[in-house]
């Protein structure tokens, strides 16, 4: 046999590419019908039926509907941290101010992915925890502490434990998007200026004072 005719055989390298493809339309996909209908309603038939494939093909490339729904998590989040990273600031503490409010204005202009990341029950025990524990997203939320740090070390933020005030932070923006969003019959003021003075207001009880 030669070398050319042994390399016709088997599955072709272009099979992993064709993987990776059809991976990221099953995931866009579920993304659209989770946005448009909600998470419950879509069953793995309705899926199949817009990527135009049987049920079976897609368990294929995910073991369970909360594996896929984690990956519609991973484009929100991809997308999030890829806008915080591009902010720029005067200082460090400015900074994170920004961070901040990035944070909180993407979920405020896009409140039905905060309800499929942070109000969606585990379709299966345990799946938050498991993503919470296996994809990376806690480092990727360490760039609230790191900007922490940064703004200790220039001396414009006082407080001893970076994580804990980075966590702090977190909590009261994520709390303001979660009342903003889920209780949008009570007759909020501006959002934005909402957010902006309660951030203010949290880091000015950090400032450092000579």
């Amino acid at each position: 046999m030669t070398r050319s005719e042994a390399k016709s055989r088997g599955r072709p390298r272009q099979a992993a590419v064709d993987e990776s493809d059809m991976r990221q339309r099953i995931v866009a996909a579920a993304r659209k019908l989770f946005l448009r209908d909600g998470v419950e309603a879509v069953s793995m038939r309705n899926l199949a039926a817009e990527v135009g494939c049987s049920p079976m093909w897609l368990y294929r490339y995910f073991g369970s509907k909360q594996e896929i729904l984690t990956q519609v998590w991973d484009v929100f989040f991809d997308e999030l941290f890829a806008r915080l990273k591009k902010i720029k600031a005067k200082s460090p503490r400015a900074r994170l101010e920004q961070l901040a409010c990035g944070y909180f204005d993407y979920w405020m202009e896009y409140p039905e992915r905060f309800m499929i990341v942070f109000l969606q029950k585990d379709l299966t025990p345990g799946g938050t925890r498991a993503y919470v524990e296996t994809s990376g997203i806690v480092q990727r939320f360490d760039m609230l502490r790191r900007a922490v740090e940064e703004a200790q070390s220039t001396g414009e933020l006082a407080g001893e434990d970076a994580t804990n005030i980075a966590q702090g932070l977190m909590c009261v923006v994520q709390g303001l998007a979660l009342n903003l969003i889920t209780i949008p019959e009570y007759p909020w003021n501006d959002g934005a200026k909402l957010s902006r003075l309660v951030i203010r207001s949290y880091l000015s009880g950090l400032s450092a004072r000579g």
